[in-house]
């Protein structure tokens, strides 16, 4: 089989690898196609500590049951599948409340287990034991069920901070995953989406998603316009879906009293500490959080929202390409000229 072999910094190769054996309690999964995510490009400039090479990464994953184990029960060859990458152990203090996101003893596919960017991949026996394999909807592609792993992140996210009815909604950050905020924030009963981005070409791309008001804050006051748009109020939500402290430090004066804010993008190893003001926490009553991975039942959701056309993941698709084209794809979808890239290993020969 072709796949997509990490060893390092920048240094990606495509190579000719034997097909994986299934083994007990395993799956052989042939992949459909695998979306490009900003930690995939992260890995490729600077590496990563749950990543040793080589490595096939890869984690945005659909694709069709090839070959089953002895020992699995409920799957068979030939059924279309998303797989949640994060491997939970079911067993520790987060497991055990129902939060394997946070699992105390994780491990992922494309990180610790080798990923998608490959014709074919085995999916191990722990991911099955948690729950990690939701079948495709008849309706969606693969590239449109690759998406459903950042869309369960966002919608972890989403919930995490409890938009709904009524909501003010301030999505900063007009990326991939910003858009599907947006999106989502709709869908969830939000009634105002206001997006801030300062680079405007994302800006214009984000307007296929069909936000309220689109500023870019380097070229009008953000915090003027957010007060005019919601009455004085200011948002009532914030999701900081861009890696970038000064809008985590900002997010704190925009928000409504009462305010959630979440920052969703984490922030740079080298510039990771955020000054924040914590009068404005203390008198407004913020509301200050993170949001950290999916569960596998997010996973499903998203899958349900995107085939029930309340998320329309075409949308969000600016590429298609082949294994072949991925390092080059890397480096494009670090360019921000781009929403989603995804790979089809099986294209292009």
């Amino acid at each position: 089989m072709k796949a997509a072999v990490f060893y390092g910094p920048g240094d990606i190769r495509i190579e000719e690898r034997p097909v994986p054996s299934v083994g007990e309690g395993e799956i052989l999964l042939r992949v459909g196609a695998c979306a490009i995510c900003g930690t995939d490009v992260r890995i490729f400039r600077h590496g990563h500590h749950n990543v040793h090479p080589p490595q096939i990464t890869g984690h945005e994953i659909a694709g069709v049951i090839a070959d089953i184990g002895k020992g699995v029960r409920g799957y068979k060859e030939g059924e279309r599948v998303a797989v949640a990458p994060i491997l939970h152990c079911g067993e520790c203090f987060y497991c055990r409340r129902g939060l394997p996101n946070l699992c105390l003893n994780f491990e992922a596919l494309g990180y610790h287990h080798p990923g998608a960017f490959a014709e074919y991949m085995i999916i191990p026996e722990r991911a099955l034991r948690g729950g990690n394999i939701n079948r495709i909807p008849d309706n969606l592609s693969f590239e449109e069920a690759s998406l459903a792993e950042p869309l369960a992140c966002a919608l972890n996210g989403e919930l995490l901070s409890q938009v709904g009815v009524g909501d003010y909604v301030l999505v900063v950050g007009a990326g991939p995953v910003g858009c599907m905020h947006i999106t989502l924030s709709r869908a969830l009963g939000a009634s105002k989406v206001i997006v801030s981005e300062i680079q405007e070409k994302r800006l214009n791309l984000s307007r296929e998603f069909d936000a309220d008001y689109y500023i870019n804050p380097e070229k009008e006051n953000l915090k003027e316009k957010l007060l005019q748009i919601t009455e004085g109020i200011g948002p009532t939500v914030v999701i900081v879906a861009a890696p970038a402290r000064k809008a985590q430090e900002e997010a704190l004066d925009l928000a409504a009293s009462r305010g959630r804010i979440n920052f969703f993008g984490g922030l740079p190893g080298d510039n990771k500490i955020a000054q924040l003001d914590s009068n404005l926490i203390h008198y407004k009553e913020l509301f200050v959080h993170g949001t950290s991975g999916s569960t596998p039942l997010h996973n499903a959701w998203a899958l349900e929202m995107m085939a029930a056309g309340r998320v329309e993941g075409k949308k969000l698709i600016s590429k298609v390409v082949s294994l072949d084209e991925l390092p080059q794809a890397l480096e494009e979808a670090e360019s921000g000229d781009y929403l989603k890239i995804v790979v089809k290993p099986g294209i292009g020969g």
